[in-house]
């Protein structure tokens, strides 16, 4: 048996269904010649006689029968089912996987949480780590990563912050140690230090003539802002944060900025997806969602 083409299918249920090639032909809006051909090609693949013509008629075989029987909603079905995945394909459904860094003033939920509101067919299972996870690898849809710019030979990338970073301290802690007014006078303070590799990683601030080597007594190590800050605030140090999660802070003075500019350095934030993989309708959505919730929160 060869490979059958579900038009011919159609075209013959549409004979046996109307009684004819004329009026099958009349409802499918071919040329009769054009039914009977497929009809004919049908009859070869399947390598069964189905109909039985004559001049005044047209019969239907004991195999053209069944084959009716099992086939007349074939068509119909298969139209339904490329319907179907059409609509999933547009509509947002589904689980996205997700990676970002460790929340922290509840910024990656500001990110995603509108985003849960308005699809509810889709579930975000989202993992926080400050790990490069290899996407294609661990089967990651879009990634939320800080640093340096990615590479769009690998990731479509779009940029959703670009937060200044900062030296800050709470008034208590001023207070008891006395406010630094050079980098190099960071030596006698109290520091509240991200892991190296982190992006806040403390390392070196800008001198008066030349980059500070930073050696401060670390009273916490974390790789976590969220944890950095709140050991700022309970005055352990001088923490090196991002200006966009502890603004907020800022404002209310709980927080100070000392050394301003000292950190060469800014933090942008990106919103990524693997290349090499198609991106779903729920993970484009998200990525949308992203991008625009981000530029409510950059311009508050």
């Amino acid at each position: 048996m060869g490979d059958v083409d579900l038009n011919d299918i159609e075209v013959f249920c549409a004979v046996v269904d109307h009684g004819g090639f004329t009026a099958a032909a009349k409802v499918l809006g071919l040329p009769t010649s054009a039914v009977s051909r497929r009809v004919s090609r049908l009859e070869d693949r399947t390598g069964f006689q189905l109909l039985r013509r004559t001049t005044r008629k047209v019969a239907v075989t004991e195999s053209g029968r069944i084959f009716h029987e099992r086939t007349r909603g074939v068509p119909e079905q298969v139209r339904e089912a490329v319907a179907a995945m059409s609509a999933a394909k547009e509509a947002p459904r589904g689980t996205v996987r997700v990676t970002a860094p460790p929340d922290h003033g509840g910024i990656i939920w500001a990110l995603v949480a509108p985003f849960l509101q308005i699809h509810p067919d889709v579930d975000l299972e989202l993992t926080h780590t400050l790990e490069r996870v290899d996407l294609l690898e661990a089967g990651v849809d879009v990634a939320i990563r800080g640093g340096p710019a990615p590479d769009t030979s690998v990731f479509t990338a779009h940029q959703i912050f670009d937060s200044r970073l900062l030296l800050a301290a709470s008034p208590a802690y001023l207070a008891r140690r006395g406010t630094p007014e050079r980098s190099e006078d960071l030596a006698d303070h109290d520091g509240v230090c991200m892991d190296p590799w982190a992006p806040n990683g403390l390392r070196q601030v800008r001198g008066e003539g030349a980059p500070v080597r930073v050696d401060m007594r670390s009273r916490l190590r974390a790789n976590s802002l969220y944890t950095a800050q709140r050991a700022a605030l309970a005055g352990l140090g001088i923490a090196p944060l991002l200006e966009l999660t502890c603004r907020d802070e800022l404002a209310a003075g709980q927080l100070v900025e000392v050394l301003r500019g000292a950190l060469p350095d800014h933090a942008p934030m990106w919103v990524l997806s693997p290349l090499g993989r198609t991106r779903s309708a729920a993970a484009t959505a998200l990525v949308a969602a992203i991008r625009e919730a981000a530029a409510a929160i950059a311009s508050p």
